[in-house]
């Protein structure tokens, strides 16, 4: 990945704040990226994961039966709560468009990242979702 590719994911990639950048460019050697074409599921809701998933360019849908709960692009991540519980996935998400995904396993995660930039991301995914369960409830009440 090139400088300028690594410097804009670190500035838009909730998943990096705090993080430095020899660190990114770690996690983006330990991960791998996928390819995903408009209308691919990337995960449904009810089965088990153990990745978690960064949209590198292209855009996808977070969904509940036919239903878009939430569109994610560039910089967005979604499946975190795999690496947090075991629990099956809440939602479908599919690609809305040609998108391509970063993808961070659990084993990578545990085993390959320091101990510091485990917990530096860890503290990253309970902001991100503290931001959208505030988002859910100010929509619902």
């Amino acid at each position: 990945m090139d400088d300028n590719k690594l410097d804009e994911l670190i500035r838009r990639v909730s998943l990096f704040h705090g993080l430095e950048r020899d660190d990114v460019a770690k996690i983006f050697s330990k991960g791998m990226t996928m390819r995903a074409l408009k209308d691919d599921v990337i995960f449904y809701k009810g089965t088990v994961g153990n990745q978690m998933y960064i949209v590198l360019g292209g855009k996808v849908g977070v969904f509940k039966g036919e239903k878009c709960l939430a569109e994610l692009g560039t910089g967005d991540m979604f499946g975190e709560m795999a690496l947090v519980n075991k629990e099956p996935r809440s939602a479908t998400v599919k690609a809305i468009e040609a998108s391509h995904l970063f993808v961070l396993s659990e084993s990578t995660f545990q085993y390959l990242l320091t101990k510091r930039v485990a917990v530096q991301v860890l503290l990253n995914i309970v902001r991100t979702l503290s931001q959208r369960l505030k988002a859910s409830a100010a929509n619902t009440g």
